[in-house]
């Protein structure tokens, strides 16, 4: 019984070493925010309500077949679009937004 014990402790500490560590943000958020940072570049400061805007009814028609998809596309409008905005304007590279952020 110990030897069995031990061999799926060795195995558990062995995968943990091995296999990658997942990321945190999902395929969805990425593909989010990717969709995001097309709609919002270049931003423009007055008109941020407005490319938001742009972004739900893009993430809508993306995803129309999708039955909860319009909650997800206004939670990710309202928790995320402001630090893409921020990092387009401070001018990090559209293609590297998502990944300084973290959600892809």
């Amino acid at each position: 019984m110990k030897a069995v014990l031990s061999l799926i402790a060795l195995v558990a500490v062995a995968t943990a070493f091995v296999l990658p560590r997942q990321q945190d943000a999902s395929v969805l958020d990425c593909f989010l925010c990717r969709l995001a940072v097309n709609v919002t570049d270049p931003p423009v400061d007055n008109e941020v309500h407005i490319v938001e805007a742009d972004f739900l009814s893009a993430c809508k028609k993306d995803f129309a077949k999708i039955p909860f998809i319009e909650q997800e596309c206004l939670d990710y409008a309202h928790n995320k679009f402001d630090p893409i905005v921020k990092e387009l304007e401070s001018g990090t590279a559209p293609e590297d937004v998502c990944k300084k952020i973290e959600e892809c």
